[in-house]
This record gives C-alpha cells, structure tokens and sequence, in this order.
C-alpha cells in the first residue's frame, strides 16, 4: 500500500510538465530544460512499474531526447497496436508514434546477468535499489521484456500569436481521427491526424486557451480561456454551439480546466463535464476554488464544491469515470468521488513545488495485480523532477442479502434471549 504522503516512484534530471499512462504497467512523461543552454535536456521518458515484496519497482526503459524544445502538454491516444502521442512544443504540436519493442537479452548479456547473481550474493556486495523505488542496476533481465521506440511523425505550427506563440493544449477525439490544439493567440484548431490537415480555425476566445476536451461521443468540443465561461463548439462543422457562464459572481473566478468522464463506467449512462475554477486575484484572505460538475448534454451545473484555498493548476478523470484528481500550486494532490464530489484522498504538498500533470492507470485485473487491490492508482508529476503514485486501499463493501440475513439472525437471538429470560 502507498503511503499517505504518497509513494515516490521515480526522479529524473530534467523538469516534468506532462504524463500519461499508456497502459497497466507503462507510463510516459515528458519535459525538459527548452532552449535555455542549461544542460537540462528536453526528454520523453517512459517508465515500467512492477510489483515487488516491498512494494512497487519502476524501471526506465525507453527514453528519447527531443531537441532544444520542451515538451510542455500533451495527449495520447491507442489505435489497438501502438501509441499516438501529440506534444506541444513552443508553438508546434509534434506527432510521436511510441511502438512496443519486445526485447531478447544476448548470450552476453545472459552472462552478465549470471555473474552479476552471483556477485549479488556474495557477502561484499553493494548493489542497490534507490529509496525512490528506481532500478539502479545496469545488468540486463535474463528474460524477454518490453521496450519501445518513439518516432517523431510530423510536425505543424499550432499558435500563432505576434511575438511568439504557445501551445498549451491538445486532444485526441475519442475516435483518435483528428486533434484539436489551442495556445496562446486563443485560436481553437482542429486537424486531422494522418496528414495534419487543418479542418478548422476558430477565433474562438480573446486570451490564450488553457484547456480542451472533446466529449466521450466525439460531437463536442469544449473550451476554456482566461474567462468566467466556458465555449462548446461543434466537431463536425466548428460552429459554436454555446457558451455557458460561471454561476458564481461574475469576476471573482476564472476556468482554468476541464474534462470529460463516463457515468457509472459506462458511456451508455450518460458523461458529466468536469471543470475547475481558480480566484482570479490572490489576496491575503485567499478565496476558495472549485471543483464542478456539469452535465455533458445541457451543460447545466449539476454539483459544486468547496476545493479549499490552495490554488489548483491540474485535473485528471479516471477512465471509468469514478475520480476526479486535482493537483494544486503549493504540490498537494486531492482526489474525489465523481458522482458526490465528495474528498476521498488529500496529500498536502506531495510535491516540493506546483503539479504539472496527473494521470490515473487503467482499470483492469492485471493493474489489480500489481496496484495491491486499490480503490485507484493516480501518478502525479511535478517541475520537482519526481514521480509519485497515490492510492487508495479498496473499501469493504457487503451484499444486500448479507446484511438482510445478518440482521434476521440478530432479530431471532434477540427472541431467543428474551424466551429464555421469561419475558
């Protein structure tokens, strides 16, 4: 089980600005130094998480230097054999194909690893497993493991805002068809994957886009500004199709991001907008932020809460639709129950400094194997170089019938008591 401070997983030599999961076992994350000649490199990075005895192992097992952009967002997506990932990247959005590369150990390094076993267990040696939980050992796995190549695909101009421009988000739709980008001049554009055709350009707000989400059926696009609003646009043609205001006082908080999660785990229930909304000015009596939830037809407001005083910069949805996890300015990660809003799990500064992005692993049986039967399992990452996994132990849940049986059988020995009592 993961502490409650939540476990440090792993700790790279560059700044992390994004992460995503690509499946049970393997992660991705990305940032770096940018073009400032510090030394820090510009990296996407992707780690394997194990189980061990002690816990959980993480291993590096692919990494892919960049060039002298930072990979500052992004979004991925599975077509069933590989793994899509768009990154923004100063003002372009440059296409990664990340394939599995099942790796054989050489006779060679089968030697290695032999002698090293054997060195292992002579009493002298030294070899260790960092306290973070990252493999420190250089010798291979005499068995056949998973690796991955990443390839950079094409490469696009996203933003275009007069003395620089800035992506700073992108999405796939649900059918991993198009994308969609928005940065700094507050154009939403929308391209097609193959070929990075532009389908359409929308003026869409008049400060820079801070967040996109296309909705679980792929009809929607909603985004959010600098603003106490949020826009709806349509996929097919990029016409607008509303724009929903902030039900607070007008001024006092702006959007700052959103997404879309599945009812119940299922689509055929219906999907909910979450968002998050941020004080527009800080001020010595610090006013709260909030976490919502919106229904993903009508966007109407369906239940707002109180998120406390820390200011929130990150949101993810879990793939079933069941958590919400936000990350905050001051390194703290919250996690809560969709469908209540209703806080489940809080760490106060997990991280050294503001989380830059959170990612829930997939629900399956094979991440119940390896995350020890827990509720949920969120990375989160910050510019603190680290790594960290939160969860929450599986709580104990009892049938109807057993609580009807549990009680009748109480009722009967209450009687049974009372009979021999004479009463």
């Amino acid at each position: 089980m993961a502490p409650k401070t939540g476990m440090l997983l792993a700790k790279s030599d560059f700044p992390m600005y994004t992460v995503k999961s690509l499946d049970e076992r393997h992660f991705v994350v990305a940032g770096g130094g940018g073009q400032a000649k510090t030394g820090v490199a510009n990296s996407i990075e992707i780690y394997e998480l194990r189980a061990t005895e002690d816990g959980y192992m993480v291993s590096s097992v692919c990494r892919h230097d960049v060039g002298p952009q930072a990979p500052m967002n992004s979004a991925c997506a599975f077509d069933g054999r590989n793994h899509l990932l768009a990154a923004g990247m100063d003002d372009e959005c440059h296409l990664f194909s990340i394939k599995y590369k099942v790796i054989s150990p050489s006779k060679k390094d089968q030697k290695t690893t032999i002698d090293s076993l054997k060195r292992r267990n002579q009493p002298d040696d030294k070899s260790e497993t960092q306290p973070n939980g990252t493999d420190t050992n250089t010798e291979s796995d005499s068995a056949k493991h998973i690796s991955f190549e990443v390839l950079n695909l094409r490469t696009v101009t996203t933003d275009f805002l007069k003395g620089g421009g800035f992506q700073k988000c992108v999405q796939f739709s649900p059918d991993r068809s198009i994308l969609a980008t928005g940065g700094g001049d507050g154009h939403l554009r929308v391209w097609k994957v193959d070929d990075f055709t532009k389908l359409h350009d929308i003026e869409a707000h008049k400060t820079e886009i801070d967040d996109i989400a296309f909705c679980p059926k792929g009809k929607r696009i909603v985004t959010v500004s600098r603003g106490n609003t949020f826009s709806v646009w349509n996929t097919a043609d990029g016409k607008r199709h509303m724009d929903v205001e902030w039900p607070g006082k007008a001024g006092m908080h702006r959007f700052r991001a959103c997404r879309f999660g599945v009812r119940d785990g299922s689509l055929e229930k219906g999907h909910n907008l979450y968002t998050i909304n941020i004080p527009v000015q800080r001020s010595s009596k610090p006013d709260p932020c909030f976490l919502a939830q919106w229904d993903g037809e009508t966007f109407k407001p369906r239940l707002i809460m109180n998120a406390g005083t820390e200011v929130l910069s990150a949101m993810a949805v879990s793939p079933d639709g069941v958590y919400v996890g936000v990350g905050m300015m001051s390194g703290s990660v919250a996690v809560y129950i969709s469908f209540s809003l209703q806080k489940l799990y809080y760490v106060k500064e997990a991280h050294n400094i503001f989380v830059t992005g959170l990612s829930f692993l997939p629900v399956s049986e094979s991440v119940a194997a390896v995350s020890d039967a827990q509720d949920f399992s969120l990375l989160s990452i910050s510019a603190d170089n680290t790594v960290r996994l939160h969860q929450e132990p599986t709580r104990a849940s009892y049938s109807a019938v057993v609580l009807i049986v549990g009680l009748l059988f109480m009722i009967a020995a209450l009687f049974w008591i009372l009979a021999h009592m004479g009463l």
